[in-house]
């Protein structure tokens, strides 16, 4: 499915687990470690009692979506819990719907992925990161490279016929050779979908302070292009379709979930920090975890704030969004989701970027080029404005 086979009313569901045995060094997300079986008890709880209390979305729901913080840390009995408050409000929740968990390698064993699945997850995404020792220390991830083989071969043991794995390029000090060796190694595993992110230096983490001192080396931007190109030609040839800037799967297995966010579809985003949107607005939840929980328990809301953009604003962050995509955007859809013409709206900006040999049109669609996509963010700023 791709997201052009989605209803324009068609939503899911992210559900944020913010835990972890410790805190990765490029890490700025809302994460808390040093809590225990009952805090993860209570916070589930929580959960629950927000999803029961929430205006759900008209229309399908088909994805839901376990993110962290390292949601394997929690007892899978536990998120099954939660499944079932789901399926109790969701008449039409069925196989078809994509039940995503976030899994880290160094916390699961194949009796955690054989409940997992049996408590209605149809989908893993396992952090690999990277498959040298020395970078997953730098990193200060708490698996090692055995682990990553491990988790895959006991996910496939336990039934698992979904398994993506993520990567992280432009390491301090990655070379090239290296890169080469995580994405020939990854494939080895045959995954049926990879996710591959470029390092983002996100101030406040412990890798840009290293980075401001000078003790951490980062990649310099042509090495980064190097391996960018590299992962493109060597997943293409490995059969895996690259169907988003970062993200690339077997015919079939394209993120559900994912996708809805580039499509500007409905979402509810359940838990501390967790963000919604919905026909135009967005809101967010607390980020602090103890606040986030107190409030379910004593009837409060947890919302922290909200925005409502403009139409202009919309069809803004549709462009942007969906020309990440290789598939970009379908000028049909456009015009039915917001009753508009996208080349009366964006004439003068598609214009110029088809001049520039960064988008072209075929068959009813806008997308980047190839020289559009190795200078996207230029391409998408020009929305942004």
């Amino acid at each position: 499915m791709t997201g052009d086979d989605f209803l324009l009313t068609d939503w899911g569901l992210y559900v944020h687990i913010p835990f972890c045995q410790a805190r990765c060094t490029y890490c700025d997300f809302n994460t808390v470690t040093h809590m225990g079986v009952e805090d993860h008890q209570r916070y589930m709880d929580a959960l629950i009692l927000e999803w029961e209390r929430a205006t759900l979305p008209t229309g399908r729901l088909i994805s839901v979506f376990f993110g962290g913080g390292t949601p394997s840390l929690v007892d899978p009995i536990l998120i099954g819990q939660f499944i079932a408050a789901v399926r109790a409000r969701v008449t039409d929740f069925d196989a078809r719907v994509e039940v995503t968990l976030e899994a880290n390698p160094g916390t699961v064993t194949r009796e955690t992925f054989r409940t997992l699945r049996r408590v209605g997850i149809n989908r893993l995404s396992i952090g690999a990161q990277a498959m040298q020792e020395s970078h997953l220390k730098a990193l200060n991830r708490i698996h090692g490279v055995p682990d990553i083989h491990r988790a895959v071969t006991d996910a496939r043991a336990a039934g698992f016929e979904n398994v993506s794995l993520d990567a992280i390029y432009g390491l301090p000090s990655q070379s090239f050779a290296e890169w080469q060796e995580t994405l020939t190694e990854l494939l080895d595993l045959n995954p049926d979908h990879l996710s591959l992110y470029r390092l983002q230096v996100e101030e406040g983490t412990p890798l840009a302070d290293g980075v401001r001192r000078g003790t951490l080396v980062m990649p310099d931007d042509d090495r980064m292009a190097d391996m960018a190109d590299f992962a493109a030609v060597t997943l293409e040839a490995s059969g895996l379709e690259h169907y988003e800037i970062a993200n690339w799967a077997r015919k079939g297995f394209a993120s559900q979930h994912n996708q809805l966010y580039w499509t500007l579809n409905s979402y509810l985003g359940l838990g501390a920090g967790a963000h919604s949107y919905h026909e135009g607005r967005r809101w967010w939840n607390y980020r602090g975890v103890r606040r986030y929980v107190e409030s379910q328990h004593s009837g409060d809301s947890a919302r922290d704030d909200d925005e409502v953009l403009s139409p202009m604003e919309q069809m803004r962050e549709y462009m942007w969004l969906g020309l990440r995509r290789q598939r970009g955007v379908s000028r049909e859809r456009f015009q039915n989701k917001f009753e508009e013409n996208l080349d009366q709206i964006f004439a003068e900006t598609i214009g110029e970027l088809t001049q520039l040999g960064l988008v072209e049109s075929y068959d009813g669609i806008l997308r980047l080029t190839s020289r559009g996509s190795d200078l996207a963010n230029t391409v998408f700023r020009q929305f942004m404005a």
